[in-house]
């Protein structure tokens, strides 16, 4: 087949960027022709041979001009990455007009879901739904609040789990080559802003018992962060540790590392944290990824945390407690089998979310899309979109 994936994508720093890379490379896999329209906010030096074509946020008519080129690719299906705001316009509305002229099926991804969504945000969401021939998440939670909020059919929706990496080195393999050998590794993976929460780890890390342990946060600043206050943030965080005489126990890895290189440091880690403090967080790569590596993986009771950790696969602790936070590293540390458990069940949960099922879900489901449909469903379909467009049309059309 011949694929189309739409979202932000590397060189940029983001997670939408490194998830549509994942899922470019998982369909890759499996002997599809895939390619990528890339939505660029500008700060892109570059592109790699799969872009064939870029849209700039804020300019309209890129939209309506890259829905013209791609109906003239064959393209089996369009894979739409959506977040509000990498898309311009009010509550990135602009997107809708490349759907509205796109000939192709559409499966629209979700990244964020809003329980208290403004006007805009849920016109722009129903708008998607109907346009789109199946809306994905990450989550039952996603479903049942897109159902729920957005009164949206939930026969549109599809749940498929964040893909994680295919891990190839040994925990083992991963301390000796990082230099972490007879250390206790706790890990925060990604970029930085004060959404994280990673103030409340490092207090808890002046809590912790074990002289072998160490707190490793791992990405730099968040670049939207970055041109708005610098290193502002991190810097911060550097001076809490100073204050608090953690020189040893943690360390700062500051750059946008390699895929080999987050492999190696999520593999190393023995605990792995997302100490976040906003609730509505519908997705965490991060998180996913922990578990695929096998980590013993300690959150707030954020939404993709308690169903991803649901099953005790993880354990969960109050916003902003850092002696909850405290506690349960203490607890993991001090008693090996209960986390060399969480750790086992982690990894066998993981496996089922590894990015070559995840692309094998995506696939299926284009499958089913490009099935052959009989009048009627063909008929309900144009009638949706024709209400979208013109609400007086649909009757023209039921009544021929």
């Amino acid at each position: 087949m011949k694929i189309l994936i739409i979202g932000t994508y590397p060189p940029r720093k983001c997670g939408i960027a490194t998830f549509t890379h994942d899922l470019f490379q998982s369909i890759l896999d499996h002997s599809n022709e895939v390619e990528v329209i890339a939505i660029t906010d500008g700060t892109e030096t570059s592109f790699p041979p799969e872009v064939k074509r870029t849209i700039r946020r804020n300019e309209k008519s890129d939209y309506l001009e890259s829905a013209e080129w791609a109906n003239h690719q064959m393209y089996q299906c369009c894979i739409l990455q959506h977040e509000y705001g990498i898309f311009g316009g009010e509550a990135g509305e602009y997107i809708l007009d490349f759907i509205l002229r796109i000939n192709v099926p559409i499966i629209t991804n979700l990244h964020t879901i809003l329980q208290n969504p403004n006007p805009m945000e849920f016109n722009v969401i129903q708008k998607l739904s109907i346009l789109s021939d199946k809306i994905t998440v990450m989550t039952q939670r996603g479903i049942d609040m897109l159902e729920k909020v957005y009164h949206i059919n939930p026969d549109r929706l599809s749940l498929i789990p964040h893909g994680v990496p295919n891990f190839k080195s040994t925990k083992e393999e991963a301390k000796t080559i990082l230099g972490l050998e007879d250390k206790i590794v706790m890990l925060s993976f990604g970029l930085l802003g004060r959404n994280k929460g990673y103030e409340i780890a490092i207090e808890a890390t002046s809590k912790i018992r074990s002289d072998n342990f160490v707190y490793i946060i791992l990405g730099a600043t968040h670049p939207n962060v970055l041109k708005e206050e610098g290193d502002t943030y991190k810097n911060s965080l550097m001076q809490q540790a100073g204050k608090l005489q953690l020189s040893g126990k943690v360390f700062f890895v500051n750059h946008f590392v390699s895929d080999e290189t987050l492999q190696q440091y999520l593999k190393a880690c023995d605990i792995y944290v997302t100490p976040y403090p906003n609730e509505s967080q519908m997705s965490s790569g991060t998180l996913s990824f922990a578990l695929g590596a096998g980590a013993a993986v300690i959150s707030t009771p954020y939404w993709y945390a308690k169903d991803l950790l649901d099953e005790n696969r993880g354990m969960l602790f109050d916003f902003n407690d850092v002696e909850g936070l405290a506690t349960c590293i203490n607890n993991l540390i001090e008693d090996p089998e209960l986390m060399e458990s969480y750790q086992q069940r982690a990894e066998n949960f993981g496996k089922a979310m590894s990015w070559m099922n995840v692309g094998k879900q995506h696939l299926s489901l284009i499958s089913a899309i490009n099935a052959p449909k009989s009048k009627v469903q063909s008929m309900e379909n144009q009638d949706k979109t024709l209400k979208f467009l013109d609400p007086g049309k649909s009757k023209k059309l039921i009544s021929s």
